[in-house]
């Protein structure tokens, strides 16, 4: 267990990242490698303290469900108010990959954060950053459209409106 663990860590750290455009778009590659495709489709969330969990089923190429596509509030210890969310994409068909997107085990340790939606002012990735992660032979394409604050001068969120593309090919 321990010796899988420390695989999956060492090539998540490995994963390539680049950003290009000034930070308009981030690219990043999953560790989990093969030759599953998915039923293209874009996704529209609008995430808010009321429905601040969401879930969306993927279907894999031939309309089977193969991955889990999750939204989770970023909810500081002791507080009830979001600062942004956290996106994870769990395989349906291996437990033990809750995550194939590249995130590091330490999260104040990860270079870029790219999978974190973080609406903080000096977030390591910008909000409005075009996310793109390759996994097996498709794509991921995350962009937040707009994201409404519960007032002026505060990180809380109280909206947060995502578009979400699966696409087997490069975007």
């Amino acid at each position: 267990m321990f010796r899988r663990t420390l695989v999956v860590f060492l090539v998540s750290v490995a994963v390539s990242s680049v950003a290009d455009d000034a930070g308009k778009r981030v690219y990043s590659e999953s560790f989990k490698k093969g030759a599953t495709r998915v039923t293209e489709q874009i996704l529209t969330v609008t995430l808010t303290p009321d429905h601040a969990k969401q879930d969306f089923k993927i279907l894999d190429s031939l309309g089977k469900p193969r991955y889990t596509l999750r939204f989770v509030p970023d909810i500081p210890l002791g507080d009830t108010k979001i600062l942004g969310w956290f996106v994870r994409l769990a395989d349906a068909h291996h437990k033990i990959y809750d995550n194939v997107l590249p995130v590091s085990p330490d999260l104040a340790r990860d270079p870029q954060q790219f999978w974190w939606l973080d609406a903080r002012q000096y977030s390591k990735t910008p909000l409005q950053a075009q996310r793109v992660f390759k996994v097996e032979q498709f794509y991921c394409v995350i962009e937040v459209k707009d994201a409404k604050r519960l007032a002026a001068g505060q990180p809380y969120l109280n909206q947060m409106d995502v578009a979400v593309q699966f696409t087997n090919t490069k975007p």
